[in-house]
């Protein structure tokens, strides 16, 4: 029983963990243009963002690129704090025909993959 216990807890944990997605990924994917979004509420995106990053906050993310007219075919990296809401935002767009969308995970991982520093105003 404990050992079921214990796998069940490991899988669940498992499961919270934003997807990892490699450097190599990110980066190839901003060097061919991608849409870059950076999914965290705007108070957080006024204070530091990636460099050329539109904001749409997580919970409005499908009808904030339906707005702009972004097409299911567009390449887009999301990030946000942590990984947590860019990996919500990628999975709402999945499921609405997004198909070429990567998780870079948190602002720091972005700006470590691309060698680039963020924007404070």
């Amino acid at each position: 029983m404990r050992r079921v216990i214990l796998t069940l807890l490991a899988m669940l944990l498992a499961a919270c963990e934003a997807p990892s997605t490699s450097h190599t990924d990110i980066v190839r994917a901003v060097q061919q243009g991608a849409l870059i979004v950076d999914v965290r509420t705007p108070e957080e995106f006024a204070t530091a963002h990636y460099p050329g990053a539109i904001n749409v906050p997580h919970d409005a993310i499908v009808s904030g690129l339906s707005s702009r007219a972004v097409t299911p075919d567009t390449s887009i990296v999301l990030y946000c704090r942590s990984g947590n809401r860019s990996q919500k935002a990628e999975a709402a767009l999945r499921g609405q025909g997004f198909s070429n969308t990567l998780n870079a995970g948190g602002l720091s991982d972005m700006l470590a993959a691309t060698g680039q520093s963020a924007v404070v105003p």
